[in-house]
Parts: C-alpha cells; sequence; structure tokens
C-alpha cells in the first residue's frame, strides 16, 4: 500500500487542502481504511478544497467504550458527514481526517466521482453485510488505550491535562476553560451539600411514555426541566431506549431552534440502522463535555420539549 508523505506539521487555525480523491485512495487498504480509519464516499465532495483546522484532538468518547487516545487525526471547520451515502443517516457526524490525507498547499482539484475508476470506487465501502461501516461505528479500532497512568481512577485527572494542552495550544480559550474549572469546583461543593450535581437522571417509568408534538424546522422550543424530564425516563434513564444523557442536562430552561426531524441514525456500537419518532435535532446544540471534541449531535425526544413563541429572549 503506498503511503503518502505527512511531515506537514499542522495547527490550530490553519488552513489546509483536501488531497485529490486518487492520492486519499493510494492510501487505504483493502477495506478502504487508513490505520484503521475508513475515508467515505461523503468526504469525496471535499477533495482539492481548502479548510481552515478547527481541532487538532488527542482524545475522544466512543460509545460503549469510552474515552480513548487518538493520534494523526485533524477536524476541519465543522466538516461533517452528510449520511448520504448511508442510507439518509442523520447523526451528523464530524469527520475525522488522517493527516496523510491533507496538504499544507494548495493541490489539484479531484475530479467528479463518476469519472473515477471502477475499481477505485469499490474502496469506499458503506456496508459489511447487514451492518453499516462508516467512521462511526469503526473508531473504536482507531482510537488508542490511556497510558495505565491516564486510566481509572486517575481518568479524570487525564481529562483536565489534556484540557490544559488544549489551553496551551490554542485548541480552548481561557473563558471555556474556566467554566470547566468552575462547573467542577460547583459540582464538588453541590455534592457535599447533598445538592443534585448535574448527574445521571433516572426515572420510575416501567414503560416510558411518548409525546408527539409535531415540530417543524425553524420553531422555537424550550428545554423541560430536569425534574420533568425525570418524569419520562425508566431506572436506566432512557425513553423508549434513548438515553437522556448527562451532558443534555446543562440544557435544560434553555431555548433551541428546531434544526430538523430526526427519523434515522446508525448505531455506533452495532452498526445497525434505527427508526426514531418524535424525535429532533436542535440548532447549535452539540456536545462539549469533558473535553471531547467530537462535538456530537444530541437528539431530543419531543416529550423533553416545549414549543414556545420567540421572545426578545430568543
Amino acid at each position: 500500500m503506498y503511503q503518502l508523505q505527512a511531515s506537514e506539521r499542522f495547527h490550530h487555525g490553519q488552513i489546509v487542502w483536501v488531497r485529490a480523491q486518487q492520492e486519499i485512495l493510494a492510501t487505504l487498504d483493502d477495506e478502504g481504511k487508513l490505520d484503521g480509519l475508513p475515508f467515505m464516499p461523503e468526504m469525496s465532495p471535499y477533495c482539492g478544497r481548502s479548510f481552515r483546522v478547527s481541532s487538532i484532538p488527542t482524545m475522544t468518547c466512543v460509545e460503549g467504550v469510552g474515552f480513548r487516545g487518538l493520534k494523526d487525526i485533524i477536524f476541519l471547520e465543522n466538516l461533517r458527514c452528510s449520511g448520504d451515502a448511508h442510507d439518509g443517516c442523520q447523526r451528523d457526524c464530524l469527520l475525522f481526517w488522517r493527516e496523510a490525507w491533507l496538504s499544507d498547499h494548495p493541490v489539484s482539484q479531484s475530479p467528479a466521482p463518476d469519472t473515477l475508476a471502477a475499481p477505485n470506487n469499490t474502496q469506499l465501502k458503506t456496508k459489511h453485510g447487514a451492518r453499516y461501516f462508516c467512521q462511526s461505528t469503526e473508531l473504536s479500532g482507531v482510537v488508542t488505550e490511556f497510558r495505565p497512568e491516564d486510566s481509572r481512577p486517575k481518568g479524570k485527572l487525564a481529562i483536565f491535562k489534556k484540557i490544559f494542552r488544549d489551553l496551551l495550544h490554542g485548541e480552548m480559550t481561557i473563558a471555556a476553560f474556566t467554566k470547566k474549572i468552575v462547573s467542577a469546583f460547583l459540582n464538588r461543593l453541590k455534592a457535599l451539600l447533598g445538592m443534585d450535581t448535574g448527574g445521571q437522571l433516572t426515572g420510575q417509568r416501567q414503560k416510558t411514555e411518548t409525546l408527539s408534538l409535531g415540530l417543524q424546522p425553524g420553531e422555537w422550543i424550550e428545554i423541560k426541566s430536569r425534574k420533568e424530564i425525570a418524569e419520562t425516563l425508566d431506572s436506566h434513564g432512557k425513553n423508549r431506549g434513548l438515553l437522556f444523557d448527562i451532558p443534555m442536562g446543562d440544557y435544560c430552561g434553555q431555548r433551541f431552534q428546531v434544526e430538523n426531524q430526526l427519523r434515522k441514525i446508525i448505531l455506533e456500537e452495532t452498526g445497525q440502522m434505527v427508526t426514531l419518532t418524535n424525535t429532533v435535532l436542535l440548532k447549535n446544540n452539540v456536545c462539549t463535555a469533558w473535553g471531547c471534541p467530537r462535538a456530537n449531535r444530541f437528539f431530543w425526544r419531543e416529550i423533553w420539549l416545549r414549543r414556545v413563541e420567540p421572545g426578545k429572549d430568543t
């Protein structure tokens, strides 16, 4: 397998170019991967174009696994997977780019996909049998274990070390860093006082209910309180199988616009497509917890929301 030279040193805010598709295809193995990471058909339209480096992550969350280390990965100014080649999956995942797929100087434009040779097209797989194949489903094979000194019970210390490194290298602002430190202090204080620290919400429902608001893109909603949402959950913190994750609690009481109705997503752990009802995506609403750079989209059951009229505070 031909290996591109990836000697360029990238940094936060740098303008880089995505290499021509033929060059990228030459770096892939028989499964369409480079060091375990697939190059997906949804990434092809970006070939030959320039983008700004938004992050150079050193760790990420992996569903069902937890936090793991990353190397040789770049995120580009919120470039996300359209899901077009994966039967319309709406997870809207941030795309992972290998350094070998990028250049620090202009590159020639890639020809249109339909002009590429057929053998090259077959490299970009989207399924293995009934299981979908994408960067999300293969991520557990890309990440690395933390060093022993970074693993539990020192996992939180490793995360804060990573946050401090991001601060030094411009990956995080002073304001964001201060917010995380203050939040950690307040949660510790709340725990000592026996108050709600914003941890995992659970409920007592044996069978959880659904609610259809018929929300449409552009409408404004308010996220209900933690107490109201807890009343919709089972003992595992789920409503009809969908987890109300810990970071989602930070948005309780806030208002957002609906971006889109959520109908189907590929599960990261299983590679299976599942359908959803009465669930939406919200604009400018992503996970930034624990220093994870993936900025995953949150999936909101309509029963956790209330429709509001746009006003001065929206």
